[in-house]
């Protein structure tokens, strides 16, 4: 009888080299995460959507809600304005513990002035630039500083001269103050600004 055995150089194959190779299957996203992606894409969708079905707010609505975030009331706008328009200023008063100081509109001589000042020095920095704004835009508005008061005559073309030494002063006296206090100050000058802006502002009048 015949026996069957292995012949040289035949290579017995193993269970191991039957096996059939191992395929790696691509990473499944989490089913849920997939649904809350669809659901964040669906929601910025729907919300785009809103959006551009929703009407256009007019200027004036715009105005009422810059208004509501700067704290003024559409009353306090108007009496602010009709105080520009009647005296050609408008003042308000602040207290800084027990400092109390007064702030008031600018002319346009004062815009000139800063514009004059900038051509002159010629700041080569935005920091000295802001600083030098700042602080001629707070010597031309502060009207009141503790039990110090200033003096501001009506201009007019034949007082330039007047004005200039009263701006002067108050430019020399911002200069003794405490650092601290003068930022302070300027911040106090941006919030009074934005107000009477605020209140002038063309987005008032009905229809525009």
């Amino acid at each position: 009888m015949r026996k069957f055995g292995v012949v040289r150089g035949e290579q017995r194959l193993s269970d191991s080299t039957l096996k059939a190779p191992i395929v790696q299957e691509e990473e499944e996203l989490p089913v849920d995460l997939e649904v809350t992606q669809l659901d964040d894409e669906a929601s910025k969708l729907h919300e785009m959507l809103e959006q551009m079905d929703a009407p256009r707010r007019s200027p004036q609505e715009q105005w009422k809600e810059e208004l509501e975030l700067d704290g003024v009331t559409p009353e306090d706008a108007a009496k602010i304005l009709d105080a520009v328009i009647t005296n050609g200023m408008y003042e308000e008063t602040y207290r800084m513990g027990k400092l109390v100081v007064k702030m008031r509109t600018r002319n346009t001589s004062d815009a000139d002035r800063v514009i004059e000042a900038i051509q002159d020095f010629k700041p080569e920095t935005n920091g000295t630039l802001s600083h030098l704004i700042a602080r001629m835009n707070l010597a031309a508005s502060i009207s009141t500083f503790g039990e110090k008061e200033f003096n501001f005559t009506t201009p007019n073309d034949g007082n330039r001269d007047q004005l200039e030494v009263e701006f002067t002063e108050r430019y020399n006296f911002l200069s003794n103050i405490p650092s601290q206090l003068f930022f302070s100050l300027t911040q106090v000058l941006e919030k009074f600004d934005r107000r009477v802006q605020l209140a002038c502002d063309p987005r008032a009048i009905e229809n525009f």
